[in-house]
């Protein structure tokens, strides 16, 4: 029995040992007492939601973690019901204390007191024009209905939009550049190999972080997402794969050899997926009386296909719908190493990829030049 509680208690102490406590003061000339402020993080597969009210334009936080972890804070907006926030921003929870300084609310908050929070408001500083320009910039994805019939309009709306986004990535890749062993990096890395453009550039940065990075879980998914991109790259031939339609009509890319054809990857419950829809369909009616056809493969599962159903329903999906229902072990989407939704490829009629992740004003400009 002594043997046994010596075996728990020193069980108990690494466990403890393994744990750091982090204390998180915000500071902002604009709170208001009373502000509800919400913390949110994952701590392994565990979701921990937190939540203070500001007094004296002052919140604190404190906690435990094992190493250091990006977490979200909002102001007055639960992160669990709200669909779009409007007054947060992202901090890292490590040992010591962390502050969160800002001349307004939330969203300018800059952070230091510790390492990882000082390279992060580093990273900030160049992101921070960037992400005022959007504040101030129609979102492509929320543009009225009656707008929409305003194609000159949404062509300018997407392409300064997207104009912005490359710039913020370009300012990613200039603090990898400088900071290239800080988690910071890895975690801009994690977030720019989702956009296949970049995946030459991510592989080059990725090879001069240090082994430890690597090694990291966020590391080797970094590395698998490079090498899953790999495998399909422009000027391949694209292979071929079978799947059934809605109806259970087995459908084969070879089937439209002869044709241009858009590859789309998506889902029911993708809500990036779904905004990209109304412009996937405008492209197809647009240009498909140009030998053009688009051919899409869903990842929800068998237990989702009645949403599915629905989304195809809602959105207009008129094109052929195929899917094997079995989620992210789709055989298509294991076959084109796609790692992020929405994807696709442009298939040239001989079978060739001729682009990858065509997607708002691109998509249209690609196909304008392509089959004009």
């Amino acid at each position: 029995m002594r043997l046994l509680l010596l075996m728990l208690f020193a069980h108990f102490s690494l466990s403890t040992l393994a744990q750091e406590q982090f204390v998180l003061k915000g500071y902002g000339e604009k709170y208001k007492d009373g502000d509800k402020i919400f913390l949110s993080y994952k701590k392994g597969q565990q979701w921990t939601n937190d939540s203070v009210l500001v007094k004296n334009k002052t919140f604190i936080f404190s906690g435990t973690v094992s190493a250091p972890i990006k977490a979200s804070v909002y102001r007055n907006q639960n992160p669990q019901f709200a669909n779009i926030v409007y007054d947060h921003v992202n901090v890292y929870l490590e040992k010591g204390t962390i502050h969160l300084k800002s001349p307004d609310t939330l969203k300018h908050s800059i952070p230091s007191g510790t390492p990882v929070n000082e390279d992060f408001a580093q990273l900030n500083v160049l992101l921070m024009p960037f992400l005022d320009q959007l504040s101030a910039m129609q979102d492509p994805t929320e543009i009225s209905e009656e707008k929409k019939k305003d194609s000159a309009y949404v062509s300018r709306v997407t392409r300064e939009y997207l104009s912005v986004l490359k710039e913020m990535d370009e300012a990613k890749f200039k603090f990898i550049a400088q900071k290239p062993s800080s988690l910071v990096s890895l975690v801009a890395l994690n977030e720019l190999v989702k956009n296949t453009k970049w995946l030459k550039r991510v592989e080059e940065a990725y090879l001069k972080l240090p082994v430890a990075l690597k090694a990291s879980g966020m590391g080797k998914f970094v590395e698998q997402s490079i090498n899953l991109g790999k495998k399909i790259s422009v000027g391949m031939q694209a292979p071929n794969f079978s799947q059934p339609d809605t109806l259970g009509k087995i459908h084969q890319l070879a089937d439209y050899k002869g044709k241009y054809v858009l590859l789309d990857f998506w889902a029911s419950w993708c809500g990036p997926c779904r905004a990209e829809n109304p412009n996937v369909l405008a492209a197809y009616q647009q240009y498909k009386s140009k030998n053009f056809m688009v051919l899409s493969v869903s990842i929800d599962e068998a237990k989702d296909r009645d949403k599915w159903l629905k989304a195809i329903r809602e959105d207009q999906l008129i094109w052929p719908q195929l899917s094997d229902l079995k989620g992210s072990q789709n055989a298509a989407h294991k076959l084109y190493g796609i790692t992020t939704i929405p994807a696709n490829l442009l298939i040239s009629p001989e079978g060739k990829v001729l682009a990858k992740d065509l997607k708002g004003e691109l998509l249209h400009a690609t196909l304008k030049e392509l089959l004009k």
